[in-house]
């Protein structure tokens, strides 16, 4: 299924300690370190972007590498349709690009965004575009409970700054065992982000060999 990229339409704003700003690409985007044999999703793209900020801490950009690495959920969510949950609400780019999706057959996501201040940003304007099909809570992704009976066709989660850092892994593997008895399809964005650019040996089902 081919999804389509697209940059962040959330208006700039500030909220308590959260900042949601433009900024430039001129030669070489900000979302991390590259090699010379790094994919072609890392490459450069000049133009503005937008990017979600907590003091120094740029927890979302609306980079294509950002958006590229975490195509697998997005093309997931819009082959299985039904119920997905998210979580990490950030700058609302992975939930769009599955909700606006023509060939999308997602009926409702769930966000779940501990910040009440992202909330503040950007949940009133994606919940405009979207009415009926779009819940956002205010929630703990590590403490919140499914309702009883819920099943979801795809769990995917988004709330790490930094997907190189340690204890990704470990919040991982805590997400995991926590939400896969509850879902069909089940992926963190650290982990695709890996696969990606240092090609380690995860398979894309969120195993390790």
């Amino acid at each position: 299924m081919d999804s389509t990229y697209f940059k962040s339409e959330i208006p700039t704003g500030r909220c308590g300690e959260w900042l949601l700003e433009c900024f430039e690409v001129r030669e070489a985007p900000v979302s991390g370190p590259r090699s010379p044999d790094a994919p072609a999703c890392s490459r450069p793209r000049p133009g503005s972007y937008s990017r979600l900020k907590r003091g120094d801490t740029v927890f979302m950009t609306d980079l294509y590498d950002e958006w590229y690495t975490q195509k697998i959920a997005i093309d997931q969510a819009c082959r299985r349709g039904g119920h997905v949950l998210i979580s990490g609400l950030g700058l609302g780019m992975i939930v769009e690009s599955i909700l606006r999706a023509p060939s999308s057959t997602v009926e409702r996501i769930t966000v779940l965004e501990l910040s009440p201040e992202v909330i503040e940003l950007v949940a009133p304007h994606v919940l405009a575009r979207y009415p009926g099909r779009l819940e956002i809570l205010e929630a703990d992704v590590f403490a919140w409970q499914p309702p009883e009976g819920a099943r979801y066709t795809v769990v995917w989660h988004d709330i790490w700054p930094n997907p190189q850092a340690p204890e990704a892994l470990t919040d991982m593997e805590v997400l995991e065992e926590r939400y896969r008895p509850v879902c069909e399809w089940h992926g963190c964005w650290p982990r695709e982000w890996r696969w990606i650019h240092e090609q380690l040996p995860w398979d894309r089902d969120g195993a390790a060999p």
